[in-house]
C-alpha cells in the first residue's frame, strides 16, 4: 500500500512539474477574465458553441478512442517524401492578395503591403515539447523562422498546438509584430513575452481595423480550446477579412453547422475561403468537418473558390493521409465548387493563380 501511494505521489508531482512548462501557456485572469465573463459565449466558466457540441460522439469513450489510435493503419502517413516548392518568402509579392502555404493550417497572406501569418507552426512537432508528439511528414519541414520576412501581424484561430506553436510564437517576443486573436488567447501570448499593447482580442462578430486598409471580423466556429486538462478557457474563431477590393474567409477548425450560412449571408460572397479538410472521424463528428461538409460550408459562404487545409503535414486522425483531398475533390466536382490545392511553399494569388496539381497522388519512382 505504501509503495502504491509513493508511486501515485511521484506521478502527481511529475505531471504537475511537466505542465509548468511555458509551452502550456496560461489561463486568463484579472481584467482579461472580467471581460471574458461579459461575453454571451461564455457560460458556467467556459466558452461554449452556438449549438451543443460534444467533443466526441455519444457512443464513444476514451478506451474506444485509445484502441482506435493504437490500431491505426500505416496509410495515415505517406510512404514517400512529399513534394514542395522552395519559395523565397522575402521577395515582393503580387499586388493582389498572395498566400504562401506552410502546411497544415499555417500560411502567410501578403496583402495591402502587409505580411500576415495565420496559425503559424514552423516546428517539427505539434506538442508542448519537441522531443515527443506528432511529427511532420518527410518533406514538409520546408521553412524556419529565419526564412520569414518582417511580419506585421499574426492572426490565431485558437490555442491548440497545431495552430498555436510556442516555439514559433516565442520568437516574436520584443518585436513590433501585432497579434489578433480570440478572447482569452492573449494570456498565453503575454506569458510568452508578447507585449499586451500588441495584442487585440476579439469575441465573435467583433471587428478591428488595426490592419491599415483591412477590416478583420472574428466569426463563429464550432470547436473547442485548451492546451492542458482545462477546456474552453479561451475562445476559438474564424475570420472575415475585407478590403476595398476583396473579401476573404479565414476558417479555423470547425465542425459543420448553420454558422457558415450566417457568415455567408452577412459578409459573402467571398473571393476565397480557407477551410479545414482533414483530421475528421465519426468518433468526433461535431468538432471537425467531413470533406463533403467542407464543400457545403464553401457553398454556404458563397465562396468563389475553396482552399482546403488542415491535412498533408501531421497525422491527428485515423483516415489515410491523402483521403481528404480525394473526397473533397469528388464532392466539389459534383456540386460545381472550385478548389485550389497548393503544395507547401506554393503560392495562391487571388484572381490570378490557383494551383490545382494532384501532387498527393504522385508517388515518386523507387531509386
Amino acid at each position: 500500500m505504501l509503495t502504491l501511494l509513493t508511486v501515485v505521489v511521484v506521478l502527481t508531482v511529475a505531471i504537475y512539474l511537466f505542465i509548468q512548462q511555458a509551452s502550456f501557456g496560461k489561463e486568463p485572469g484579472g481584467a482579461r477574465l472580467e471581460r471574458i465573463k461579459k461575453s454571451p459565449n461564455y457560460k458556467g466558466g467556459s466558452f461554449v458553441n452556438l449549438t451543443d457540441t460534444p467533443v466526441s460522439a455519444p457512443n464513444t469513450n476514451y478506451f474506444k478512442l485509445a484502441v482506435a489510435f493504437l490500431m491505426k493503419d500505416k496509410s495515415v502517413e505517406p510512404a514517400f517524401t512529399l513534394p514542395s516548392v522552395q519559395t523565397d518568402l522575402k521577395l515582393s509579392p503580387s499586388g493582389k492578395p498572395t498566400f504562401t502555404y506552410f502546411g497544415h493550417s499555417a500560411y502567410m497572406l501578403q496583402m495591402s503591403g502587409k505580411n500576415i501569418l495565420m496559425d503559424p507552426v514552423l516546428s517539427e512537432r505539434i506538442s508542448p515539447v519537441q522531443w515527443a508528439g506528432n511529427k511532420n511528414y518527410p518533406g514538409t519541414h520546408v521553412f524556419d523562422f529565419k526564412d520569414l520576412p518582417a511580419i506585421d501581424f499574426v492572426v490565431l484561430s485558437h490555442d491548440h498546438y497545431d495552430h498555436m506553436d510556442y516555439e514559433t510564437l516565442k520568437q516574436f517576443a520584443g518585436k513590433p509584430t501585432k497579434f489578433i486573436v480570440p478572447l482569452g488567447v492573449g494570456a498565453h501570448l503575454e506569458h510568452w513575452g508578447i507585449s499586451p499593447e500588441n495584442i487585440t482580442e476579439l469575441d465573435w462578430w467583433e471587428g478591428t481595423n488595426v490592419i491599415d486598409g483591412i477590416q478583420l471580423t472574428a466569426t463563429p466556429a464550432r470547436h473547442f480550446s485548451g492546451r492542458n486538462l482545462s477546456r474552453g478557457k479561451s475562445l476559438w474563431a474564424s475570420y472575415v477579412l475585407q478590403s476595398v477590393d476583396y473579401k476573404i474567409f479565414l476558417g479555423g477548425d470547425s465542425g459543420y453547422e448553420k454558422h457558415f450560412a450566417a457568415i455567408g449571408s452577412k459578409f459573402g460572397p467571398f473571393d476565397i475561403a480557407v477551410l479545414e479538410n482533414g483530421q475528421y472521424n465519426e468518433l468526433w463528428p461535431y468538432i471537425h468537418m467531413m470533406p463533403e461538409q467542407t464543400v457545403q460550408a464553401g457553398i454556404d459562404l458563397g465562396a468563389k473558390i475553396v482552399w482546403p487545409v488542415h491535412w498533408g503535414k501531421f497525422t491527428l486522425a485515423l483516415h489515410p493521409w491523402n483521403e481528404s483531398p480525394k473526397r473533397i475533390e469528388k464532392r466539389a466536382a459534383e456540386l460545381g465548387l472550385k478548389l485550389t490545392t497548393p503544395m507547401i511553399g506554393e503560392q495562391i494569388v487571388v484572381d490570378s493563380i490557383y494551383p490545382n496539381r494532384k501532387w498527393w497522388d504522385e508517388i515518386p519512382p523507387k531509386k
